[in-house]
């Protein structure tokens, strides 16, 4: 799948965890140049996915100092991978506190699933595995509210 449609994807899934507001690839004023694929705010947490449609697009993210060096510089309280699959190949893959889930086309109901294959598992009532940096959720946040009353 191309990445349009694995935001797409995640979208939903953040919709079905009732996220409310949810915002995909908005660009925005902030430190450290983060982008968001997908991102929502429950009452009490933040949860980001990120979509790598390819290993090389993978391996590129982790080049990011808010993935594995800074991650209190990165945004969402839960953060996963949403890939194709195959892309990550094991747990050891991830930044700590992180999970990763795949695409899965099922032929059967003609319908696209989620399946968690690695690292932590969204758990609603759950602690949240990290802090996200609330300054640029905050900017996001901010910019969200500031589109809608245009």
């Amino acid at each position: 799948m191309d990445h349009k449609t694995l935001i797409k994807y995640a979208c939903k899934q953040l919709k079905s965890w009732s996220c409310q507001p949810i915002s995909n690839e908005l660009v925005t004023c902030n430190s450290t140049g983060e982008i968001p694929d997908a991102i929502g705010w429950t009452c009490i947490a933040s949860i980001l996915f990120e979509c790598k449609t390819s290993r090389a697009d993978f391996l590129k993210d982790r080049s990011k100092l808010f993935r594995f060096d800074l991650p209190d510089r990165g945004m969402g309280d839960w953060r996963f991978y949403l890939t194709n699959p195959g892309v990550i190949h094991s747990e050891e893959e991830l930044p700590e506190g992180w999970g990763c889930y795949e695409i899965v086309d099922n032929e059967d109901a003609n319908k696209i699933k989620l399946k968690h294959v690695f690292g932590l598992r969204y758990k609603r009532n759950d602690r949240a595995p990290l802090r996200g940096n609330k300054d640029e959720e905050i900017t996001m946040l901010r910019s969200i509210i500031r589109r809608m009353s245009k």
